[in-house]
């Protein structure tokens, strides 16, 4: 046999099988698969949103993943605000570095609750916001299912707090 077909059968393997191994989901695909799968089992939903731009943003915030709880069905109007982590401490803001946007405010018992576990978030939770849509964290994924749990247990939290409230 000539050796030219040997190199033209795995030229020829080489580009069936490539870019089959490369639609294969990385490792990063496979643990935010398996976050929203987790996120999903425990009544969550999730879905890219636009994060809120802060007082002091010049351009549009990108896409980010947001986790969230819909409203109840037979829920009225949403207290609607927004809290989030900006890029410095100061005394002005709620609490260290989470600070309100725009003059909404949630009620005593959400603000509560906020207080609780805004000190043991981490940093790649950049907002948590209440409105028609419920009520939502966005969350960039980078740590694991204990922290996701963690937030599920707050959102669980302001959510019932939110809707014990508007009963």
């Amino acid at each position: 046999m000539n050796i030219w077909f040997f190199i033209i059968v795995i030229i020829a393997l080489a580009i069936v099988i490539g870019p089959i191994s490369m639609l294969r989901p990385s490792q990063a695909q496979r643990h935010r698969e398996q976050l929203r799968l987790h996120a999903t089992s425990r009544g969550l939903r999730f879905n890219m949103r636009r994060l809120p731009s802060l007082k002091t943003d010049m351009d549009q915030a990108a896409l980010m993943p947001a986790y969230y709880l819909p409203p109840p069905a037979k829920s009225g109007a949403a207290n609607e605000w927004i809290i989030m982590r900006t890029s410095y401490v100061h005394e002005g803001n709620f609490y260290q570095e989470w600070d309100w946007q725009g003059n909404q405010r949630p009620i005593d018992t959400v603000t509560g609750l906020l207080r609780e576990y805004l000190p043991r978030l981490p940093i790649s939770v950049a907002a948590i916001t209440q409105d028609n849509s419920g009520t939502c964290v966005f969350w960039s994924e980078k740590e694991g299912v204990e922290t996701l749990d963690l937030l599920i247990e707050m959102l669980n939290g302001l959510h019932h707090a939110t809707n014990s409230q508007a009963v």
